[in-house]
């Protein structure tokens, strides 16, 4: 978020809000119900140190999962025990992984992890995600074509896609033992290097979210894209390269 609308500007705020998900939908995305909890700001983004950041919060709803507390109805005139969980996250993809701790790059898949299947372009440097023909049902037309535009010359014989990588006891189990030491230097005050990811490694830290929510594991789906990315950039790219509008094409 950059509040001054400046492209070059070295400042950053990422703001952390809650919403009250079984309201109404047309009230749950009232400004009265948007619950700014944690607002940090400084000159560079926070990283996968964000945990750092986001402990209080987690404490609060520890808490909230576990004992309660006591609220007054006012409508019934009474009081009663308030239980909360944090059921999802809505953020775009950067966020997602300062998070979650996954690593970006050849297994960025948040759905595949370590069946991320992947090609290395030498001339742009970049990676690209491939074999989405694993999704298709088994006998789809589109699973045999080798020799076309849209495929890299072979077929696709995996008859099962990697549907359950990203479950929450598959993820706790992966991050259960790593062990990560947040900051930016080291205690005698030097800058800490980055340590190179081991080959075939997928996440670099346990999120703080299963340090303190004992269910975050039983979630399937614990962080979701929000919808400006999903329906502005990926509806924008699929519509204008199945009308061929010019300029809306995908380049990639």
């Amino acid at each position: 978020m950059n509040p001054f609308a400046e492209r070059s500007s070295k400042h950053s705020t990422w703001p952390v809000i809650l919403t009250i998900y079984n309201l109404p939908p047309w009230l749950m995305q009232k400004r009265k119900y948007l619950l700014l909890t944690i607002l940090i700001s400084g000159p560079t983004q926070p990283g996968v140190d964000m945990d750092v950041f986001l402990e209080p919060l987690m404490q609060d709803m520890k808490i909230l999962w576990e004992t309660g507390v006591q609220i007054f109805d006012k409508y019934r005139k009474e009081s009663f025990t308030l239980r909360a969980i944090i059921f999802v996250t809505i953020n775009d993809y950067p966020a997602l992984f300062t998070l979650s701790g996954q690593f970006k790059g050849k297994f960025g898949c948040v759905v595949c992890i370590d069946d991320t299947a992947y090609v290395s372009l030498t001339a742009s440097k970049k990676i690209v995600y491939m074999r989405h023909r694993r999704f298709l049902s088994k006998g789809h037309r589109y699973r045999l074509k080798k020799m076309d535009k849209y495929f890299d010359n072979n077929s696709e014989l995996q008859t099962t896609a990697p549907s359950g990588n990203s479950k929450g006891q598959r993820v706790f189990s992966i991050v259960s033992k790593l062990k990560f030491v947040f900051g930016k230097k080291t205690k005698d005050g030097k800058p800490r290097k980055n340590v190179k990811p081991a080959p075939g490694a997928t996440f670099k830290k346990k999120s703080i979210f299963f340090e303190y929510l004992e269910y975050w594991p039983e979630l399937d789906v614990r962080h979701a894209i929000d919808g400006m990315h999903v329906q502005k950039n990926v509806f924008e790219s699929v519509i204008g390269t199945l009308l061929d509008m010019k300029g809306r094409q995908r380049k990639d």
